[in-house]
């Protein structure tokens, strides 16, 4: 994900995500909820991203194919 404002719809599912309460409206209105936001939403990206590729990796060598 590049570093740059995220759409309003993606910051709302991340709201969600993270299980916040409140008024997501009202509080989108702050520009640290929105960087809090954004930087989760990288972070879950990044950590999705690491787990598939090591997921992939631990199958290629469990079959003995590999080059190390």
């Amino acid at each position: 994900m590049e570093k740059g404002h995220l759409p309003r719809h993606l910051l709302r599912a991340e709201w969600q995500l993270l299980r916040m309460t409140g008024d997501f409206d009202a509080a989108i209105r702050k520009p640290e909820v929105v960087r809090t936001l954004e930087s989760s939403a990288r972070a879950r990206e990044l950590r999705d991203q690491r787990r598939v590729a090591a997921r992939a990796d631990s199958k290629l060598r469990a079959a003995g194919d590999y080059d190390d």
